[in-house]
This record gives C-alpha cells, sequence and structure tokens, in this order.
C-alpha cells in the first residue's frame, strides 16, 4: 500500500517520509506503515495544538508589557519568541502567518531596547549584531531538516542523521552543515564515505552522493579554516 503524506507535515511524519522507501537508511527504517504514519500526525498535532496555547499566551504577555518594565524582563520576552520563532518552523501546516507575527513582535520590543540604549553606541552595535544573528538563524530554520534537528525533542536519532543529511537537497545539506563544529563535520564526512562505499554505483549517482559529500568536504575544510583563525 502506497502511503499518502501531508503537503505540511510535522517533523515526525516528516522524518517518516524521509526514511520511507530510502536505500539511505537501514531496511527496517525504510519499511513505514499506516498505524506509524498516523502516530506520527497524531503527535505532531498535539505539539501544534501545545505551542498555540503556549504562543497566545506569550502574545497576551508582550501585550501586558509595562512600558516601564525592565530591560531583563524585556530581553527575557524576547528570547522565548525567538524560541517560538524556531519551534514554528518544524510544526505542520502553514506558518507564514506565526512566523510574522513573532517578528513583528520582536520589532517591537526591539524598538523599545534600541530607544533605552540610544545614548550608548557599543550597545548599539552589539543589538545590530543580534539583529543579524537572528535574521541568520530565521533564515537557516526556513530549511525543515534544520528546524527538526535544532527541536528539544528531535524525531531524528543520532544513528539516523548522516542518511538524513545524505537525502536532502545540496542547498539544505549546506545550510544543517553550518549546526556543526568542525569535530561533528569530520565524524559526518568519515560515516557519510562509508555509507556510500555500502551502496551500488547506480543509487548513488541517482541520489547524486557524490556531489554531496564534495559539499560536506568542503564545508569541513572551511570549519578547520575558520576554527583555527
Amino acid at each position: 500500500m502506497t502511503l499518502k503524506f501531508s503537503p505540511h507535515p510535522g517533523p515526525r511524519e516528516r522524518h517518516l517520509r524521509r526514511r520511507y522507501g530510502n536505500p539511505l537508511f537501514p531496511a527496517r527504517l525504510q519499511d513505514v506503515s499506516q498505524s506509524q504514519l498516523e502516530e506520527a500526525r497524531e503527535a505532531d498535532e498535539k505539539e501544534l495544538n501545545h505551542f498555540l496555547r503556549y504562543f497566545r499566551d506569550l502574545v497576551q504577555e508582550a501585550i501586558d508589557l509595562k512600558p516601564e518594565a525592565e530591560s531583563e524582563t524585556i530581553l527575557d520576552l524576547k528570547e522565548r519568541l525567538d524560541k517560538c520563532y524556531a519551534h514554528c518552523c518544524a510544526l505542520p501546516g502553514e506558518k507564514s502567518e506565526i512566523q510574522t507575527a513573532i517578528n513583528k513582535l520582536i520589532e517591537v520590543i526591539m524598538k523599545a531596547v534600541r530607544q533605552g540604549a540610544a545614548n550608548d553606541p557599543l550597545a548599539l552595535d552589539k543589538l545590530a549584531e543580534e539583529e543579524m544573528a537572528r535574521q541568520m538563524h530565521n533564515e537557516l530554520h526556513q530549511f525543515s531538516l534544520v528546524a527538526d534537528l535544532m527541536l528539544p525533542d528531535s524525531p531524528i536519532n543520532k544513528d539516523e542523521l548522516v542518511p538524513s543529511l545524505l537525502t536532502e537537497p545540496e542547498a539544505e545539506l549546506s545550510a544543517c552543515l553550518q549546526l556543526f563544529e568542525p569535530a561533528q563535520v569530520t565524524e559526518i564526512y568519515q560515516q557519510a564515505k562509508n555509507q556510500i562505499q555500502q551502496l551500488s554505483p547506480a543509487i548513488a549517482n541517482q541520489l547524486e552522493l557524490k556531489e554531496k559529500i564534495k559539499l560536506i568536504e568542503s564545508r569541513l575544510n572551511i570549519s578547520k579554516i575558520s576554527f583555527s583563525d
């Protein structure tokens, strides 16, 4: 029986789709049942509902924030909104409206913070750096595998990391590799090479694995240079 996956799945269903009939995974993981799919969807939906309740409370907290609130309270709220954005990227369904709402709330908060630091050039520079880092962080989370890997309870086990990385298009693989330290990229590189050697040349070519290995090798060299600097 052919399984029908959702057009906008959550992390658990997405990982089942990643594994389904995929020769990069062990045979036992390639076989996905309808009951597994339904269980994954149910868990993803439960997580989405929990997130929406939490987000509504967070929005209300932002609305109730007093103008004289301490900077520590404001920045704590902003940090929780940042985490909400990252979490939202992994959840099922269309998320653009929630993401836009989070970004607007953060912008309102940061406007107040920048006004408070108006007479401190060093503080303003630090805020600008943090804003740039936040934008890069958000861009990375637009890649579904990045969002799935960054979940506290990620459905991707350590043993499934390399096949998951090799499954994705090169742009997504490149984004994911930015999450890892040089030593971790080295381990990924070795595991990926070993795994490819166990596949037939036809499958390796079909999945464009040689190009992906070159990409990992390139990232490894960049990481080593950056780390040594």
